[in-house]
């Protein structure tokens, strides 16, 4: 169960994205809704995945190096590799983080899947710790979901 806020947030992701024709469109105007949901999100974006290579697509947030990342390296490359949402409470206590601001403090990444598939993955880190909970793990799951159908559409897939 969610709270209308996220419901609202999924219901204004499904409209923007209606109208929009490219990846990179759809994308940015995701990453913007979903970043403004939170004052704790402090870099809200997405990776998408180009054969073995996770790569960063439109975001908000400050500049990172990390612009491509190979599949089981990261947090980003786990969620990937293990297909399912990652949520970090702690990024200075895990071993897979790598770091784009010495301020994050927590992180979900939530991969886009088209079947078993990966195609991308949305990633948010925070300046709080804990900050992400299992509501926020649904939201970005319905939200990765209503993306890849409409990246499935605009590629003739659907």
């Amino acid at each position: 169960m969610m709270d209308n806020t996220r419901e609202q947030l999924i219901d204004n992701i499904r409209i923007a994205i209606a109208a929009k024709s490219n990846e990179n469109d759809i994308l940015q105007s995701a990453a913007e809704l979903i970043d403004g949901f939170s004052d704790n999100y402090n870099w809200t974006g997405f990776y998408m995945k180009r054969g073995e290579i996770l790569e960063v697509g439109p975001y908000i947030g400050p500049k990172t190096e990390h612009t491509r990342i190979e599949l089981h390296n990261g947090i980003c490359g786990a969620a990937a590799s293990q297909k399912e949402t990652v949520i970090v409470d702690s990024v200075q206590d895990d071993p897979r983080f790598l770091s784009c601001s010495i301020n994050t403090r927590s992180e979900i990444v939530v991969p886009m899947m088209d079947g078993d598939q990966v195609l991308g993955e949305i990633d948010i880190d925070s300046n709080r710790s804990a900050n992400f909970n299992t509501q926020d793990k649904t939201m970005l799951e319905e939200i990765a979901n209503i993306l890849v159908r409409r990246l499935k559409e605009i590629n003739g897939k659907e």
